[in-house]
């Protein structure tokens, strides 16, 4: 195994630096696949958070898909609010898109403020993942949706995905894992799903 090169992803949980700019960059457009994959079942409503949204991919596709959705992206990373900002300065301009520096289990939002809340590649890096989700949870309106999609399975990694995970001390959630948390955090009709392929990983539930 040709070993990581780690100063490219040591702020992978907050991004930082000319390297997390390259990091969070990369990823907008390598995890389209899992995007539209992890989203596909996605009933959006006309509010939408995307918690640890990056440089801002997901709310684009999004608003290009759903011209009358409202969508909101936050992230804990400055480098990454103002990088999504940037990046999605006409629909920012127009008020259909804004961007906050915050993240679970904090958030500055009402109760029940969105319809459908998302988060893609973000879970691992919570210091209390099922706070997380309550938190998510409650800013959610009733019958609510929300929706993650994550490209490292408990269990299922390579030797090269161990070793990114040990470096980060990321918690990976299995299948089972990742489906009880989301029910611990008070969410129903739960749903999780694994993709053996590309051994990636999507869970939903409504409030």
């Amino acid at each position: 195994m040709t070993e990581p090169d780690f100063s490219k992803i040591e702020t992978a949980g907050c991004p930082a630096g000319d390297a997390g700019r390259d990091m969070i960059l990369r990823m907008n457009r390598e995890h389209g696949p899992l995007r539209a994959w992890g989203f596909a079942r996605v009933p959006f409503g006309r509010s939408v958070l995307d918690v640890g949204c990056g440089a801002g991919a997901a709310l684009r596709e999004l608003a290009e898909r759903y011209p009358e959705v409202e969508l909101t992206g936050c992230d804990i990373s400055p480098l990454a609010v103002e990088t999504a900002t940037a990046l999605n300065e006409d629909f920012v301009k127009a008020g259909r898109m804004r961007f906050l520096q915050c993240g679970v289990p904090d958030l500055p939002f009402a109760d029940g403020a969105f319809d459908t809340v998302i988060s893609v590649e973000s879970l691992y890096f919570w210091r209390d993942q099922v706070a997380g989700l309550r938190e998510i949870w409650r800013v959610l309106a009733p019958g609510g949706y929300f929706a993650t999609a994550l490209e490292m399975a408990g269990g299922a990694m390579n030797e090269r995905q161990l070793a990114i995970v040990e470096y980060l001390k990321m918690r990976c959630p299995d299948l089972n894992e990742l489906r009880t948390l989301l029910v611990e955090a008070g969410f129903a009709d739960v749903t999780a799903e694994f993709e053996p392929v590309h051994r990636w990983l999507r869970a939903s539930g409504r409030k």
